[in-house]
């Protein structure tokens, strides 16, 4: 039987997700239709009625389990992060968070990233160990001696730290195990007021993945690099305009609109409506969603 493949997309929360989700759908489908696309979301009827649109670009449309995203009735979206695997469609899963949108055919990314040979992989910034002092340059959301002392790392242990924005899993017992063990570290969490830094009020994903990885000795890197010797993380995040549109295009296969308001240069969200608008326009499609009006609702905003 032929091993199935595709992205993953989550939107949940506040309806400008949905926005977001039909703005990196259609972007995906523009460039390469065959592409499959599962979409999960809090409110199927919700998503239909906030973004019509939405069923045009996407395959399949299920809703998440409410279980999955609260916690003890609080909303809670590291939850689900942590519990992706189980919700997994396909064989080979591109999850992709859904602030960002696409700008070339990511078929040569899924041939690219599965001749890695691993079962998981993510964009990684860097690394540490606790050597180097508590203060993690590559992570912001804990300290290294409050991560060791708590969860019983080993002195030689190394602390991969990721951008979780976009995902590659395989189904396997590797993948499996490494979501089994963040899962259980999530619900064993740092207390919130020892964070470094919360993630829109609460928990990071990236924290409890990050020390799954130390635990397991797994390295989530992709192995490929850039012409600076830096990781190629295959989504283009900027705070400040760092390249020209041509070299984005070049480099990446999407722009990113991570964080709050204000995290992205305008150069770049302006340049992602103009896509947009582009897009629309010429294929008549009816309409696309600006970038500021999800920024201002989306969960990075948060205090």
């Amino acid at each position: 039987m032929e091993k199935t493949k595709g992205v993953v997309l989550f939107a949940f929360g506040h309806y400008a997700y949905y926005w977001a989700m039909h703005n990196l759908a259609l972007t995906i489908k523009h460039f390469n239709k065959n592409i499959s696309i599962t979409a999960f979301v809090g409110s199927e009827a919700e998503a239909k009625h906030r973004c019509p649109e939405i069923v045009n670009h996407i395959d399949n449309i299920l809703e998440i389990p409410k279980e999955l995203f609260y916690n003890n009735g609080k909303f809670d979206p590291g939850k689900l992060k942590v519990s992706l695997y189980d919700l997994l469609p396909y064989d080979t899963n591109l999850y992709l968070d859904v602030d960002a949108i696409c700008i070339k055919d990511i078929e040569p990314l899924f041939a690219e990233l599965q001749s890695q040979g691993k079962q998981y992989m993510a964009h990684t910034v860097g690394y540490h160990t606790i050597d180097k002092g508590r203060h993690i340059e590559s992570m912001q959301w804990a300290w290294a001696d409050t991560i060791w002392e708590k969860y019983k790392l080993e002195k030689d242990a190394v602390l991969p730290a990721i951008n979780s924005s976009l995902q590659y899993i395989e189904k396997g017992k590797v993948a499996k195990k490494i979501y089994d063990t963040a899962k259980a570290l999530y619900n064993d969490p740092i207390p919130v007021e020892k964070l470094r830094m919360k993630w829109g009020g609460g928990q990071p994903d990236e924290l409890y993945m990050n020390i799954a990885f130390a635990k397991l000795n797994h390295d989530p890197a992709c192995t490929k690099v850039g012409f600076d010797g830096a990781e190629v993380g295959h989504i283009h995040f900027a705070m400040r305009r760092n390249l020209e549109l041509k070299e984005v295009k070049e480099r990446f296969y999407f722009q990113s609109y991570y964080g709050g308001a204000g995290f992205t240069a305008r150069f770049y969200t302006e340049w992602i409506d103009r896509m947009l608008s582009k897009i629309i326009i010429e294929n008549k499609l009816g309409t696309w969603y600006k970038i500021d009006y999800i920024l201002k609702y989306k969960h990075a905003s948060k205090k």
